[in-house]
């Protein structure tokens, strides 16, 4: 029977005592910063050390005497616009590349043969299965490449004075580093583990089916594991609707991190960003980093806390109670309804009912057919720190003053655009990061003063996902649109389930509101082949290369 190695057995024997030979390959100055391009040495595999390629980027007039391991995807390599964002807010950065050989890639780290299935492009069972042991999978490669990457910053004298953020899988590999070594704090970004449950949702009814292999990748690999044993305080920075990122399991990890640092450590959600982390979240890293690396005085608000209630009049409201040591600036509360799919779930801001001192309540208007009913809630204090509570859950069962009936209209321009979620991840940078509220989905108005909803990145809705939405079986799909030049406007609707996108193209004329019909059979697939129908589980998105305007999306 193979071992089921834990945090603690997988790492007590690691050897991390060999020196880095660091090399510099090149250098590049660009105005103020200094990036070098490295190569230094990582741990003997027993076939020759791994050789680990890294940028280490600096401020070349006032350098940083706070440094940040900033561990990409790992479909990802060294991003020099991402290591320059961190600089120019004055950290010293180590940016390692750690997926190995790649097609098309100059430079990259090299993994000796016997450990082959490091190379991402390699990793075979590797990366997903424990099929001997945790030390023999691409994960714990990843780890040991990290953990010289640390040395590696404590030879140039940045010791107590190393944040370390880590971007979906790098995050993943974030927590198992924070748990091995001494770091000021970990920032991880979409990483929280339970990969062992990927496909099986928390609210759901089926579980996976966990043998040998499956609890040795929990024990050894999963974040989960690897909280309790974090030795510094913890930001997580969470978006909803991430294909491969379940923020329903993110509080379970946040729960386990190490008492010692839970008091510290902050969770945070990003809603409507369709995987990326937007601009209160960004600003939240940097604060978190400055008070924990730089050593900076930042008010970090406890989380709010949220339950589900009923009023004197029998509304069903959300009632949020806030840190009484300070002051919220802006608070509000999210809901959404019955999908269990956290991907494919939408979110619409709860209306405010009213409140005193640190508590508010918000009401909970759901369809008189819902089953159950998810909600958070956030505030953001004076200083520019946003937190949100855990996840409230509630079935629901009887009746309620504040219910609604079936609705046809997906959206409209009078509720604002709050309902909506950007399209185009590419405008974030790292394909991650949002760096300016501009990009968000906002309502403009067009002339003639009628409104509709806009955003750069295109407009995603999931709102037919919803019960209360959704459509019938023959219903058709009808929006009006303004372009203030001719366009042709691409509507896309992915069948969730499959993968599979269908698409219909409409070419609108420029300067007029147009109404727009759309058809399952519009719709279209590579292979051409028409979208059987609406109904199930989908997300629709618009996009145009011209500044345009929507409004008016209903079924009919």
């Amino acid at each position: 029977m193979s071992n089921i190695l834990t945090p603690v057995s997988l790492w007590k024997d690691f050897d991390d005592s060999l020196d880095v030979s660091a090399e510099t390959l090149s250098e590049k100055i660009d105005g103020e910063i200094r990036t070098e391009y490295l190569n230094f040495y990582g741990r003997d595999t027993g076939a020759g050390r791994v050789k680990i390629f890294a940028a280490f980027a600096s401020n070349k007039t006032a350098a940083a005497d706070s440094a940040v391991i900033l561990l990409p995807d790992s479909y990802c390599t060294v991003d020099d616009v991402l290591v320059k964002f961190f600089v120019k807010r004055g950290y010293s950065v180590l940016m390692p590349d750690y997926r190995g050989k790649w097609q098309g890639a100059e430079n990259y780290t090299v993994y000796p043969e016997n450990v082959s299935y490091a190379n991402l492009a390699e990793c075979g069972r590797h990366k997903d299965y424990v099929d001997e042991d945790a030390s023999k999978t691409s994960w714990y490669e990843w780890v040991a490449a990290a953990r010289y990457c640390y040395k590696y910053l404590l030879s140039r004298g940045y010791a107590g004075k190393i944040g370390v953020v880590g971007i979906r899988d790098g995050g993943e590999i974030a927590w198992k580093l924070a748990s091995c070594i001494d770091i000021a704090c970990l920032v991880t970004v979409c990483a929280a583990g339970w990969k062992t449950y990927s496909g099986y949702y928390k609210f759901g009814s089926q579980e996976p089916a966990l043998d040998e292999e499956r609890y040795r990748f929990i024990a050894g690999i999963d974040s989960q594991a690897y909280a309790p044993f974090v030795r510094c305080p913890v930001l997580m920075l969470c978006s909803t609707n991430d294909e491969r990122f379940d923020y329903d399991r993110a509080y379970d990890t946040f729960s386990r991190i190490n008492e010692k640092y839970v008091g510290d450590s902050v969770i945070s959600y990003s809603v409507h960003c369709n995987g990326c982390i937007d601009l209160d979240g960004t600003k939240d890293m940097f604060l978190f980093l400055d008070k924990f690396v730089k050593g900076r005085h930042v008010f970090l608000p406890k989380p709010a806390v949220i339950t589900v209630t009923t009023d004197e009049e029998q509304n069903l409201i959300a009632r949020a109670e806030f840190d009484p040591q300070g002051v919220p600036e802006e608070y509000g509360l999210y809901m959404a309804e019955d999908c269990i799919d956290p991907a494919a779930r939408e979110w619409t801001p709860a209306p405010y009912k009213g409140g005193n001192g640190q508590t508010r309540d918000f009401y909970l208007n759901i369809y008189e057919k819902t089953a159950a009913v998810f909600a958070f809630c956030y505030a953001r204090y004076t200083n520019g720190f946003t937190v949100w509570s855990r996840m409230a859950v509630r079935k629901v069962s009887g009746k309620f003053r504040n219910m609604r009936r079936k609705c046809r209209v997906l959206y409209s321009a009078k509720s604002g655009a709050d309902s909506l979620s950007i399209a185009d991840r590419s405008f974030a940078l790292g394909g991650v990061f949002l760096t300016s509220d501009a990009v968000m989905p906002q309502v403009v108005e067009k002339p003639g003063g009628l409104k509709g909803a806009y955003s750069v990145c295109g407009l995603m809705m999931f709102r037919a996902n919803s019960s209360c939405y959704a459509p019938e079986e023959d219903s058709i799909l009808k929006l009006d649109i303004f372009c203030d030049n001719p366009a042709d406007v691409k509507f896309c609707i992915q069948d969730m389930t499959g993968g599979i996108n269908y698409t219909a193209r409409s070419h609108i004329a420029g300067g007029i509101w147009q109404s727009v019909l759309l058809e399952s059979k519009d719709f279209k697939n590579e292979q051409g082949m028409h979208l059987p129908g609406f109904k199930g589980k989908i997300k629709f998105t618009i996009t145009c290369g011209e500044q345009y305007a929507v409004n008016n999306v209903m079924w009919l």
